[in-house]
């Protein structure tokens, strides 16, 4: 099996941290499985090997791990042979915690000229250690055995006493735990700003359809992982459900080069903590009028759906909404079970009596 590119980078980095001086790109290929090609494979073999290890090397630069190319370096090699090693500046320092029983405190003097070591507040400490623990646990995350990996490490220098119990439990989904290897594609494709084609089954419609979309950003609501990103072929910005895609492929062309670049009005946090009939063109909004019989008013207040309008005498409320999705936004009022009813604007009102008299003609006693 070959190794990943995942793998890759963990070996080149493992050889280059053990070698204090520069080493030469035959000795890297002798030492590493996935470059042996390199050294007795066809002509064809060693051009591939020789562009997968500079784009290797070129992906750790990118994400800031130094590899400094050193020309006439390799000791013991009287060629102008280029070496490889890590910069000196490449290992992170011991940390210690300036920090008592008491709460925080400054911390030694002499701990702080003490070289190879950072000083870090009690509160920092049990904040870092508490979101990496958090995110080793958080259903579907690609990154959780690298965040459980990093507590690790952190709790042998920090020792996490007072770390506290979270008081949020998350419960794993099907669906996020299966989008594993989608969403580690995703976050790659984010990261280096590489184009999309996948197959999505939106809610709204049969069947499947092909999107090609340039990713800006992922989010995780409600358990769920969703790609914010600019599809191409409606040329508009939406919001994809990652566990409704599939055929996921990533363009491989000039993998050192982004595809596009963000533009300078995007922020991720607009997407964040949306309802889904607020999700769309923002030339479309509108606002709409729910009407929602007691006690289904009171819920709606108590968590904050729409915006009170008014209150009648027998508790009914009408609550205002932002709306995009006039579709999403009915078929939320429909799940309510007779409930709550679109009032207004007059368009929406009948589209969502014509959705309802569907529901009903599909689940009445001739609808099953």
């Amino acid at each position: 099996m070959e190794p990943t590119k995942l793998q890759r980078w963990i070996d080149l980095l493992a050889v280059l941290s053990s070698r204090r001086f520069p080493v030469s790109r035959e000795f890297l290929w002798r030492e590493l499985p996935a470059y042996s090609r390199g050294m007795d494979g066809t002509p064809q073999e060693q051009a591939a090997v020789s562009r997968m290890f500079e784009r290797d090397k070129d992906e750790l630069r990118e994400m800031g791990i130094a590899i400094e190319s050193v020309p006439g370096s390799v000791r013991g090699d009287a060629s102008d042979t280029t070496g490889y090693r890590l910069a000196r500046n490449f290992y992170l320092p011991q940390l210690r915690v300036s920090a008592g029983e008491g709460g925080p405190r400054e911390a030694d003097p002499q701990a702080r000229r003490a070289p190879g070591t950072a000083v870090v507040s009690h509160d920092e400490a049990v904040r870092a250690l508490g979101g990496l623990r958090e995110l080793a646990t958080l259903p579907g995350f690609p990154l959780a055995r690298e965040a459980e990996s990093a507590f690790r490490k952190l709790s042998f220098d920090l020792m996490p006493g007072g770390l506290r119990a979270s008081p949020v439990h998350y419960a794993a989904s099907a669906e996020s735990g299966g989008a594993s290897k989608t969403l580690t594609d995703l976050f790659n494709a984010v990261s280096r700003k590489k184009r999309l084609l996948f197959r999505y089954e939106a809610m709204a419609r049969s069947g499947k359809t092909e999107r090609r979309v340039r990713p800006y950003g992922l989010l995780f609501e409600l358990g769920r992982w969703y790609l914010v990103g600019h599809d191409e072929d409606r040329d508009d910005a939406r919001v994809f459900r990652v566990g409704r895609m599939t055929a996921l492929r990533v363009n491989r062309k000039s993998p050192g080069s982004p595809d596009f670049e963000l533009p300078a009005d995007f922020d991720l946090d607009d997407y964040a903590n949306k309802k889904a009939w607020e999700m769309g063109p923002k030339t479309e909004e509108e606002e709409a009028a729910v009407r929602f019989d007691f006690p289904c008013s009171a819920w709606a207040a108590r968590n904050g759906h729409g915006e009170l309008a008014r209150e009648d005498d027998d508790g009914s409320q009408l609550r205002r909404f932002r709306v995009r999705d006039r579709d999403r936004l009915a078929r939320w009022v429909l799940a309510l079970a007779g409930q709550a009813r679109i009032e207004a604007p007059e368009p929406m009102r009948l589209r969502f009596r014509e959705m309802a008299a569907a529901v009903a003609e599909a689940h009445g006693p001739d609808g099953g």
